[in-house]
Order: C-alpha cells, then sequence, then structure tokens
C-alpha cells in the first residue's frame, strides 16, 4: 500500500471517529428522566379513633300545665321563641271573671317561664281557649341541659372516664368537642353498650335527637415523623412499604419505612428517622427503580 493510499485510510477514520461522537452525546440526551415532584417530612401526631354514635337528649324538659281551669287571655309567645326565666308566657283568667269581663285582673293568673331556654313544642296558640287545670300549654327545653348520650360498646369501657374527651361530628359535618360528665349504671342487653353522657362545648341551639358520629381517640399522644400518604409506595400484598428519598440534585433511592396511624391525607413514619429538611417523591414515582435519575418539577 503506497502513502497516498495509507493517508486516505488515515483520514476516513478521523470522519468515521468524530461522527460517532456527536451520535453519542444524541442518543444520550436521548435518554429521558422521570419527572417527580416532591414534598418534606414534619413532625406531629395523627389520632387513632374509636367511631361510636351518639345522640342528642336534653335531661330536663320544662312542662308547663294551666294552674287553674280558666280562659287564656293572653299569649305572650309562639312555638321556637326563646324564652328566659321569668318571661311572661300566658294570662288566664277563672271562668266567673272572664263571663263578667272583669278587667280588675281579679280571678287572673300569670303563666311565666320556669327557666331558660326555647319553646319546643305549644299546645296553647290564641286567647279565648277554656284549659282545664292541668292541661298541658308549652314545653320549655333548657338550654343548659343539653347532653349528648354516646353509646359506648362495653369492650372500650376503659375509654369511657369522666373528663376524657371527644371529638363530635353532627350532620353538617361541622365538629364541636365533648367532655364526658357521667357513665350511667347500665349495660344494653341486645346491644351490649353503655350509656355515657357528654358536655357539649357549643353556644348554639341544637335540637334533641339527633343522630351523631362520636371520634374518641384510643393512642396515647407522641411527636413523629408525618409524611404524605402520597409518598408511601407498597407491594401487591401491601406487606412492605418504601419510600423514594432524594439524595443529591437529581438521584432519588428506595428506602424501606415502617408506618403507624394514617389518616385521609397523611401517614406516620415510625422508622427510620430521617434528617430535618429531608425530600421525598409525591408525584412521579411509580415504578421507579431502587436507584432513579430524575427531573425535579416544581
Amino acid at each position: 500500500m503506497n502513502s497516498s493510499s495509507k493517508i486516505a485510510l488515515f483520514m476516513l477514520a478521523l470522519a468515521l471517529l468524530f461522527s460517532c461522537k456527536p451520535q453519542t452525546k444524541e442518543r444520550a440526551d436521548s435518554v429521558s428522566k422521570a419527572q417527580v415532584r416532591l414534598t418534606g417530612i414534619t413532625k406531629g401526631y395523627i389520632p387513632d379513633y374509636i367511631e361510636l354514635s351518639g345522640k342528642t337528649i336534653y335531661l330536663n324538659k320544662s312542662n308547663l300545665v294551666a294552674p287553674i281551669s280558666g280562659y287564656i287571655t293572653k299569649v305572650n309567645v309562639q312555638q321556637g321563641d326563646k324564652v328566659k326565666k321569668g318571661d311572661l308566657l300566658f294570662e288566664m283568667q277563672s271562668p266567673e271573671a272572664y263571663v263578667m269581663k272583669d278587667e280588675s285582673k281579679f280571678g287572673s293568673v300569670q303563666i311565666k317561664a320556669t327557666t331558660t331556654g326555647q319553646l319546643v313544642s305549644l299546645s296553647i296558640v290564641s286567647t279565648g281557649v277554656f284549659a282545664d287545670k292541668g292541661s298541658p300549654m308549652c314545653t320549655i327545653l333548657s338550654s343548659n341541659d343539653l347532653k349528648l348520650q354516646v353509646n359506648f360498646p362495653f369492650e372500650f369501657d376503659k375509654y369511657a372516664k369522666i373528663g376524657n374527651k371527644c371529638k363530635v361530628v353532627l350532620p353538617d359535618s361541622s365538629v364541636i368537642t365533648g367532655t364526658f360528665t357521667n357513665i350511667l349504671p347500665q349495660i344494653d342487653e341486645v346491644s351490649q353498650t353503655e350509656k355515657v353522657l357528654a358536655d357539649l362545648n357549643n353556644k348554639s341551639f341544637i335540637p334533641e335527637n339527633i343522630i351523631v358520629k362520636v371520634l374518641l381517640d384510643k393512642s396515647t399522644k407522641h411527636e413523629v415523623q408525618v409524611l404524605a400518604k402520597e409518598c408511601i409506595q407498597t407491594d401487591a400484598l401491601m406487606s412492605e412499604f418504601w419510600v423514594m428519598k432524594l439524595i443529591n440534585d437529581s438521584t432519588v433511592v428506595k428506602i424501606p419505612v415502617q408506618t403507624g396511624n394514617q389518616s385521609h391525607d397523611k401517614i406516620e413514619i415510625l422508622s427510620p428517622q430521617f434528617e430535618e429538611g429531608a425530600k421525598f417523591v409525591s408525584e412521579g414515582g411509580y415504578g421507579l427503580g431502587d436507584t432513579t435519575i430524575v427531573e425535579i418539577i416544581k
């Protein structure tokens, strides 16, 4: 082979070598990275609730009755009105005074509210009506006598302690706090539940016989690591759990975890203990390998 042929082959080899480099770089650039979102870990506590049922009751109902037989001469209230103790509700007059149209108040009787509360029933709605002695006139629910009656399965008896607090979820999804005050010494033989009474921390009027959800925390309060639930991955049998943790600016690794209590959007991480400021994949983590290069999106 002469020298000109050698030079030509050398130039061809150089051309092929340099033509391969852009292709290699182009191929490397074409490898797509998994796009993920990250979130941090916090310290907190997730309650472990027992869900019970209960209903609102009024222990004392003030039933007002006609003190004499006579005619109603004045009605100052309507059903649903709020009244204070001592408010004038009705006036009555004996049959003799009513027939004589005596305006001197002779034979007249005033019927006043015996407690502060709300009128839930009204039997006398107009004047001129005759009422026998002892006939019902109205019923007042005392606002101070509202209680929550909780049906406690006996297996949870140890949580039915006076002074324990619970969350009460009303039908409109509003939540108020209850405090256990009395434990009634009876067990329903069919349902095997005991009745526990609680005071409600509520200033507005709540009707009687509302069915509510009662949430009682049965766990001991403690501070642990809390992570967004979407960060947790598991196997088909839900026997193993893990997270994908960021270890540098573009690499995440799989770390097995032990979980604790959980809510609808949070979960406790009991172990291992992560450093403050640690970041975890919250979106885009499904199917990632044990160690994966990722692209972080905001």
